[in-house]
């Protein structure tokens, strides 16, 4: 009999506090790379799914984190479950608004890929609560400054770089909006044909009086 989850709510990390958790570490990375290869494993001769890791090291997944990133994620007990990071955006896949373009990145969402895991909502969960820590950090922010004196709203801008086959209709569905695509051709995110990659934008409003 398949039993019942315990599920935690979404726990923020910080790089940092990755550094002293390695066991924890090697659990996301294992999470996010079984993650990629069954989202390539649906159309195996476009992706070369099975054989590329999203995070071949440790170093690598500290890489796309970089001082500023912030992780989330959730237990089943010990068990990390569902995990996913936002990173200061920098830009598209050629760079492309850096340095103009502001907000966050979604990036390395994974969900565990046991039945009993999917289709709870566990990815809502950890946008939300990245969101939510956004939003606090943005907010924060702007009250040391004179800025609230002339602004009763703040901002946060949420960005993802997606491959439109694969889950570009999903951020859509979550309220994500189309900046501009570029088509890329074969060896890019290990594809083996060519594919739509998309940006896609989100802007979160929040009111400066509450908390």
């Amino acid at each position: 009999m398949m039993s019942s989850p315990v599920l935690s709510p979404p726990t923020l990390f910080t790089p940092a506090d990755l550094k002293s958790k390695t066991t924890l570490l090697d659990n996301i990375t294992e999470l996010i790379n079984d993650a990629f290869t069954r989202s390539k494993g649906l159309d195996p001769e476009k992706w070369e799914g099975a054989h590329r890791k999203r995070f071949p090291t440790l170093e690598s997944y500290f890489e796309m984190l970089g001082e500023e990133g912030i992780i989330t994620a959730i237990f089943d007990h010990d068990r990390i479950v569902a995990v996913a990071a936002a990173v200061p955006w920098t830009g598209g896949w050629k760079k492309e608004g850096a340095g103009v373009e502001k907000g966050w990145e979604i990036k390395a969402v994974a969900v565990h890929g046991d039945t009993k895991y999917l289709h709870r909502g566990l990815a809502v969960q950890l946008y939300t609560s990245l969101e939510q820590y956004l939003i606090q950090q943005e907010r924060t922010k702007i009250l040391k400054t004179k800025e609230v004196e002339r602004a009763m709203t703040g901002h946060v801008s949420l960005w993802i770089l997606a491959a439109e086959c694969i889950n570009g209709a999903y951020w859509r569905k979550r309220g994500y909006r189309e900046v501009r695509r570029d088509t890329c051709g074969p060896s890019t995110w290990g594809c083996l044909t060519s594919f739509e990659m998309v940006v896609l934008q989100k802007e979160l409003t929040f009111d400066l009086r509450s908390n």
